[in-house]
């Protein structure tokens, strides 16, 4: 209440060192102690200390950041504004992008959640093979590429696809175009069809290659 409207003044009546709360009748009448008290401040300012986020990366990169452009989060709309509060702990990425975040249409989502995990998967694969040749990550996807093979190869040897549904899959092959590498494994874990358990391995698979890429690179 320091300096407004309610302001605490000691009380000069029936007890002299009893400190009591009194109404101001204008603002520019308010009393002011001559002596401020700042010992609250002071604790609160040494606390603070105690629960300061420890992160590695700069203040202004979030851990959505981590493998920007790449495999980043999509971007964080409060960053763009200046309003994030999450600092370092936010999972969506501050960092500049050069194209918006791509979304599904609902004819799209409902073609792909309307076909057999082997077809999605297909299609999945040939994007992110797509991707990694562009962008030279065959290092840091190699392990990631080889578990994505092998789920479709049995898969394959446990239900061939037919002509039908080879042919459907790939009429469908530019649904997931302009996906980054990042958005493609996003929208990959919201595909009901799909194995949890190998969503859980591929969702560890891309965070190690997002702790891998260390420092963010150029788009």
């Amino acid at each position: 209440c320091r300096k407004t409207f309610l302001e605490v003044v000691p009380s000069s009546s029936w007890c002299p060192a009893v400190r009591r709360s009194k109404s101001c009748t204008a603002l520019g009448d308010c009393l002011v102690d001559e002596t401020v008290d700042t010992r609250a401040d002071d604790l609160l300012r040494r606390m603070s200390g105690y629960f300061a986020w420890q992160s590695d990366w700069p203040e202004t990169i979030s851990c959505g950041s981590k493998g920007h452009p790449f495999l980043c989060k999509a971007p964080c709309i409060r960053a763009v504004h200046g309003t994030c509060m999450k600092g370092p702990r936010c999972e969506f990425c501050h960092l500049e992008h050069n194209h918006p975040k791509r979304k599904l249409r609902r004819e799209e989502r409902q073609r792909l959640e309307a076909m057999p995990e082997l077809m999605i998967l297909l299609i999945l694969q040939w994007h992110v093979e797509r991707h990694v040749t562009k962008l030279r990550l065959e290092g840091e996807m190699r392990l990631l590429l080889a578990v994505l093979e092998r789920r479709v190869k049995l898969l394959r040897e446990a239900q061939p696809l037919t002509h039908a549904e080879f042919s459907w899959a790939m009429e469908s092959l530019w649904t997931l175009r302009g996906f980054s590498l990042g958005r493609l494994f996003d929208v990959f874990q919201l595909w009901p069809q799909v194995d949890s358990d190998f969503k859980r391995e591929v969702k560890f698979l891309v965070d190690s290659a997002r702790e891998g890429m260390a420092t963010p690179r150029a788009a």
